[in-house]
């Protein structure tokens, strides 16, 4: 037998598959957690934000994943829109138009005192 061919399994390079670095990542985030939480204990409370901030940030992406976040384009929508974007306010008090049938304008009412 003669030297493998290129693209076979005996010349493709193991463990540059992207799981090999995303859990080296994890398990050294935790243990970078975990030291943190250690100093947190032994009173070096400069780190009370590092000790906060990681949990919170789980729980967002975990709701966000539980509410039905991150879709594909080839899901459809969670919801649909109600015939298109709602129409712009007119001018006037909250929204309210003020002007007549012919298009006058009325003044604007007195200002209590």
């Amino acid at each position: 037998m003669g030297p493998p061919r290129r693209g076979t399994e005996a010349t493709r390079r193991h463990g540059d598959d992207g799981g090999v670095w995303i859990a080296t990542g994890i398990v050294g985030g935790i243990l970078l957690y975990a030291f943190i939480v250690l100093m947190a204990v032994a009173g070096f409370t400069a780190v009370a934000p590092l000790v906060v901030v990681p949990p919170v940030l789980l729980a967002l992406i975990a709701g966000n994943s539980l509410l039905g976040g991150g879709r594909r384009p080839s899901r459809p929508p969670g919801r649909p829109v109600a015939d298109g974007p709602a129409p712009p306010s007119s001018p006037g008090t909250n929204g309210a138009s003020s002007a007549g049938k012919n298009g006058t304008v009325a003044p604007d009412p007195p200002e209590p005192r």
